[in-house]
């Protein structure tokens, strides 16, 4: 191929374009390198760059290094090699060492992670990043902070929701944010034609702003290309898709065969359009590489490659696979003895402790930001907990979302990376699942999965459970799904007092919190908020009521319910201690062996679904460390086996659990 654009025309001096070339051949020769090392079975897996170093060299060159932000994907070593990611850093990573300042070991290689870098830690799920790019465009724009955003990715990432509600969510708010999107012509085997229809680039169109399709194994009209984009996302005129055709000379990782989707031939007929021999000829064209120069080139670029292979194959061994989970890993606490005194404050309903504690917390931290579906302006939300909540804080703080859950989780991602401390609200738990990839695949694991070196510090707020006549996508228990997931925290306050004691411990977290607020009780629950500082430890149980025959535990809705049903124990001469749990991860293991040990007996209350419900992992952990204590089977009450609450109240009535029922089985272990 032949390069039509003069690089003094673009404002490129020689030896920028030197550094283009220089970085582009260094690309392919490492690229080479990783897939001999693969042959030769040091390196178990290796994913292919060879044929995109135009797109990523020449566009990462385009942008600011000192204030834009770039997300690669996997394939995107040009880009990592661009932004100054040194060869050794890649090569510890393709060997899984413990120095692997990527991620320490845990992630497959090429996947980049840098803070220092602004490279925001990428995982291997197709398209999450776009979000994430969003996210962290907005959030600077929030901080008044300098930076354009670009994020990568092929065509085949262009098929997920997530690719789409981030364009949707750029075009919105005008977002600094570059879309390059690699079309290597295949989504692993699957042929371009097959996975998108229609032109690519033309569907920025319909978020609202500018898309071009360019030769992507051209730099200098690639340089061309990002660098106006960035100029006019600088100038505040919002996003750019650049849709860059190329393609990749290997297979799609060292797990595939690429000769049984496509020819040799074909392979041939794109190698005549190499990016790294058409930017040679042009340097040799315009006298800028000489035959000597080459052959310097060459041999540094070798041996710059075997010290970072040698340096990165001696390095140590990764050896903790048990940490980073948790930016702030909770051990259990001495355990609770006692009921809580309750404290003093005004007497208020759940949902008005809600809106108050959102106000005190976005007071005292201004990095706070909440946004969702119908959050703001008069309305509050469906619930009114975010009342008067833009009112008091600005647009920029408290504003509507797109009726899109994955972005809305996404976008907080990326606004905790730019430096915010983001407060996404779903409006319904029942609605939470289209977010469930952000969640746990991408909030859950990034301190992990960067070895540490990124938090997410976001608080997650959804109203769950049953009991108002909801119906099937009202009154879902969600909470057992996300329990499960190491790295993300799960608390469920049950009073006034702990609505404000835990998010503000929630929002002072350095990892992901999902609060679970019991609808049931937004109106029902009524109780003191406590004035001036209060604090509610993640990790803490709180004993409602103490007791000495029986443990019942509880939360949520359920709390209250177990409290009723103690005293209509008492009444039947059996003595009930009522622990409200408020936290499931981490969980008070402490109190509630305690409990056990006092009792033996133990009744385990929730509304989620009794098989695999968050009882479940309760019973095993009972029966598996106080077996010796217990003097009858551990017992649940929960839902029947049925996806929720149907409507009919008759219906509802037959199924929801109510605190003559906690009585009923309580009895049925007193007397086992």
């Amino acid at each position: 191929m032949t390069i039509t654009l003069d690089h003094e025309s673009l404002g490129l001096e020689d030896k920028q374009v030197l550094e283009m070339y220089r970085l582009m051949a260094l690309a392919r020769r490492m690229d080479d390198r990783m897939w001999a090392l693969n042959r030769q079975g040091r390196a178990p897996f290796v994913v292919g760059s060879s044929g995109h170093e135009a797109i990523q060299v020449a566009s990462a060159m385009a942008l600011d290094p000192d204030y834009d932000w770039v997300l690669p994907y996997y394939r995107d070593m040009g880009v990592a090699l661009a932004w100054g990611i040194p060869p050794v850093d890649v090569f510890l990573a393709v060997f899984a060492r413990k120095t692997d300042p990527m991620s320490g070991g845990r992630q497959l290689p090429n996947h980049w992670s840098d803070p220092g870098r602004r490279v925001l830690t990428q995982s291997s799920c197709i398209g999450t990043q776009y979000p994430h790019a969003v996210g962290i465009a907005h959030g600077l724009r929030i901080q008044g902070l300098p930076g354009v955003v670009a994020v990568y990715g092929g065509e085949g990432s262009t098929s997920e929701g997530d690719w789409h509600e981030a364009m949707n969510w750029a075009g919105i708010h005008r977002l600094p944010v570059i879309f390059i999107i690699e079309n290597n012509q295949y989504a692993i085997s699957v042929p371009a034609n097959e996975e998108v229809a229609g032109s690519l680039s033309k569907r920025a169109e319909g978020y609202g702003f500018a898309g071009v399709t360019i030769d992507g194994n051209d730099p200098l009209l690639v340089y061309k290309t990002v660098k106006e984009a960035a100029d006019r996302a600088r100038a505040g005129e919002g996003p750019t898709l650049i849709e860059a055709e190329t393609y990749r000379y290997y297979a799609h990782t060292s797990d595939d065969d690429d000769r049984l989707y496509r020819t040799r031939e074909e392979v041939e007929q794109w190698r005549r359009r190499d990016p790294v021999m058409a930017l040679r000829q042009y340097l040799i064209e315009h006298r800028l590489l000489s035959e000597a120069d080459e052959k310097a080139l060459d041999e540094t670029i070798a041996s710059e490659i075997a010290a970072a292979v040698a340096e990165a194959e001696g390095a140590p061994r990764a050896d903790e696979p048990l940490a980073r989970v948790y930016a702030k890993p909770i051990e259990p606490a001495e355990a609770a003895t006692e009921p809580e005194p309750e404290p003093e404050g005004t007497p208020v309903n759940l949902i008005t402790a809600v809106n108050r504690a959102l106000h005190e917390v976005m007071e005292e931290y201004d990095d706070t930001v909440l946004f969702g579906e119908d959050v703001a302006g008069n309305k509050g939300g469906v619930f009114k907990a975010s009342q008067n909540l833009t009112a008091t804080f600005g647009e920029e703080r408290c504003f509507n979302s797109p009726l899109a859950e994955s972005v809305i989780i996404g976008a907080a991602i990326g606004m905790a990376a730019s430096g915010l401390r983001p407060l996404p609200e779903i409006q319904f738990a029942d609605y939470i699942h289209p977010a469930f990839d952000q969640i746990v695949s991408e909030a859950a694991r990034i301190h992990y999965r960067s070895d540490g070196r990124w938090n997410c510090p976001i608080v997650i707020r959804t109203p769950f459970g049953g009991g108002i006549h909801g119906a099937l996508y009202h009154s879902q228990s969600v909470e057992a799904f996300y329990a499960h997931v190491p790295g993300l925290k799960v608390v469920v306050p049950s009073t006034p007092a702990d609505v404000k004691g835990l998010l503000f411990s929630a929002v002072e977290d350095p990892d992901p919190v999902l609060f679970l607020e019991p609808k049931k009780l937004y109106r029902l629950a009524k109780g003191p908020y406590p004035a001036g500082e209060w604090r509610v430890p993640i990790g803490k149980a709180a004993i409602r009521r103490a007791g000495n025959d029986i443990t019942i535990l509880a939360y949520g809705a359920m709390a209250h319910f177990a409290v009723e049903a103690g005293e209509m124990l008492a009444a039947e001469g059996v003595d009930a201690e009522i622990i409200d749990l408020r936290s499931l991860k981490p969980l008070d293991w402490p109190t509630i062996e305690a409990s056990v040990k006092k009792t033996s007996r133990v009744l385990i209350v929730h509304e989620d679904n009794e098989f695999v419900g968050y009882g479940a992992e309760l019973a095993a952990q009972i029966a598996d460390k106080t077996f010796e204590w217990l003097d009858a089977p551990v017992r649940r009450y929960a839902l029947a086996d049925i996806p929720a609450m149907p409507y009919a109240e008759e219906l509802e009535s037959a199924v929801y659990l109510t605190p003559e029922g906690i009585v009923e089985r309580a009895l049925e272990v007193v007397r086992w």
